[in-house]
């Protein structure tokens, strides 16, 4: 093997091992794999996601994407634990259950073999645990790099994202939203929501969608990845700033909403 070859492929084998699991969670009679993890730090400390399938990095800080990756067929684990390795809490990924399963409280260190801000290895295990009609049970182990914060937008972000389809799609949404154009909206929304928003209810639905579309948007930051788009955001809600992370998909070249998170500044 060459030296070029075998820079390559432990490049290679670097990157797989980044972002690994293995383990099971149980939930009930089943039990599903857990393969992939991911971090990012937060406010608090470290968030870390373990789950069945491939984690998009872009959501990690968006705690109602994550519990969101439900409803696309994710089953796993959200574990944000406190800098000092002092408390932890845990709230379980899955749809196989009704209502949520979370869990918080002191934190066993001894089960960090890596905590820094740029990498996490450890294992979590907790036999099943019966808690209302749900049964939930883990055992895990996880590597993982650590994503650092998102930075602040800048000016220069901003004029490169009104450039972009994806926000223009976006912003082409709010305006069909707030004039109340249906078929606009059909067009905008995902092929697999739209038999939901094309309904008798649709005026009744589109005026609560229009209390909760914050005024004032402006796109601060677009990144788009493949068919992946996420967007940074600032608006307000009855004079009160907000800030919002929007995400939308490229379907059939088409970029169409995935979903939104807005909170106060």
């Amino acid at each position: 093997m060459t030296k070029i070859a075998l820079l390559l492929l432990l490049s290679f084998a670097e990157a797989l091992y980044a972002q690994t699991a293995s383990g099971t969670l149980t939930i009930g009679k089943d039990q599903f794999e857990m393969k992939y993890a991911a971090a990012v730090l937060i406010k608090t400390g470290t968030r870390i996601v373990i789950a069945d399938k491939p984690i998009s990095a872009d959501v990690l800080d968006d705690e109602a994407q994550i519990w969101d990756l439900k409803s696309h067929g994710y089953h796993g684990l959200q574990v944000d634990i406190d800098s000092d390795k002092q408390n932890y809490s845990l709230f379980a990924i899955s749809s196989t259950f009704e209502g949520t399963f979370s869990r918080s409280g002191t934190f066993d260190a001894s089960r960090l073999t890596v905590f820094t801000n740029q990498r996490v290895e450890g294992t979590l295990d907790s036999p099943p645990e019966r808690v209302g009609e749900n049964t939930v049970g883990y055992r895990v182990k996880f590597a993982t790099a650590v994503t650092p914060p998102e930075p602040a937008p800048t000016t220069a972000d901003q004029t490169a994202a009104a450039g972009k389809e994806s926000t223009k799609a976006y912003l082409a949404l709010v305006a069909a939203i707030r004039s109340g154009d249906k078929q606009k909206i059909l067009e905008l929304a995902p092929p697999d929501r739209r038999a939901s928003i094309d309904t008798p209810d649709f005026p009744k639905m589109l005026k609560m969608v229009q209390m909760m579309t914050p005024a004032n948007i402006r796109v601060l930051k677009a990144t788009e990845s493949g068919d992946h788009a996420k967007l940074i955001a600032s608006g307000s809600m009855d004079g009160t700033a907000q800030r919002g992370k929007i995400y939308l998909n490229r379907v059939n070249g088409k970029w169409t909403m995935a979903g939104e998170t807005w909170a106060n500044e």
